[in-house]
């Protein structure tokens, strides 16, 4: 019985999910919406049969290639950005604060022919798309991360002649920590979501692309299947950032494990 219990609770939050899938696959056999709009789930996991497992895995690695190089850009430029307005010169970050916020509140499909005459069409306009969607949030998360560290734990430091590298590294990072985490995952996940919209205007690949191109030539199952596939990809990511954030940020849950195993 420990057993079986032990493997409902495992199974608990999937149970919802099985009920869809069931669902998806009775309801256009037995004519409650069309099969034309609606496919079975078993024709579109046919479709996944038939494209192969090579195809699937290539169009995932391109986009995956394409979010991890805007993401990275914008984070090698969003971070030490955050970094120095809020630590170096926070009256400059205050300056500039109108501006960053009018430019991030542009959507970056607005701007993508401008990206296209500036840059051109393909991987650059593309590109230019998922750094431009994931800078912001990763800028303004790491400004006010810096910015929220508390002050006493700062004068602290100061008054222990602790030097600024000291401080950076012992007080100011670890503070600011999870506020910085928070934005990064905000920008990988907003960079994930606009690829989808740029693969399918200026690609010739990827998953963006298979969906725009599936919907030009009117294949239905394809269509889900790649929606399928992103919000694969998209959990899997969103799992992988977790994992990273627990693990980098494991002091957090020390006081409530401490506390656990005092009780």
């Amino acid at each position: 019985m420990k057993v079986i219990g032990s493997v409902h609770r495992a199974l608990l939050s999937f149970y919802l999910f099985f009920l869809v899938l069931i669902i998806w696959e009775v309801a256009p056999r037995l004519g409650l919406v069309s099969d034309v709009f609606v496919p079975p789930f078993s024709r579109i996991v046919q479709t996944g049969v038939d494209l192969g497992l090579t195809n699937i895995l290539l169009y995932v690695s391109i986009s995956l290639k394409r979010v991890f190089v805007g993401f990275a850009l914008a984070t090698v430029i969003a971070l030490p950005g955050g970094f120095i307005l809020a630590g170096a010169f926070p009256k400059l970050a205050v300056f500039l604060q109108p501006l960053t916020r009018f430019l991030s509140s542009i959507p970056p499909f607005i701007l993508f022919p401008v990206f296209v005459i500036i840059i051109g069409i393909g991987e650059g306009g593309i590109y230019t798309v998922i750094f431009w969607s994931s800078v912001w949030p990763i800028l303004f998360t790491t400004i006010a991360g810096i910015q929220n560290v508390d002050p006493l734990l700062l004068r602290s430091a100061k008054s222990m002649n602790a030097g600024k590298l000291t401080i950076f590294f012992k007080v100011i990072l670890p503070g600011a920590s999870p506020t910085l985490i928070t934005g990064l995952r905000t920008g990988l996940t907003m960079s994930f979501f606009m690829l989808i919209g740029s693969e399918s205007m200026g690609a010739d690949s990827g998953l963006g692309w298979m969906i725009h191109n599936a919907q030009s030539m009117g294949f239905v199952e394809r269509i889900y299947l790649g929606a399928i596939l992103v919000a694969g990809v998209g959990l899997a990511i969103n799992y992988v950032l977790e994992v990273l954030e627990s693990t980098v940020l494991y002091w957090r849950q020390a006081p409530e494990t401490q506390n656990n195993a005092a009780a």
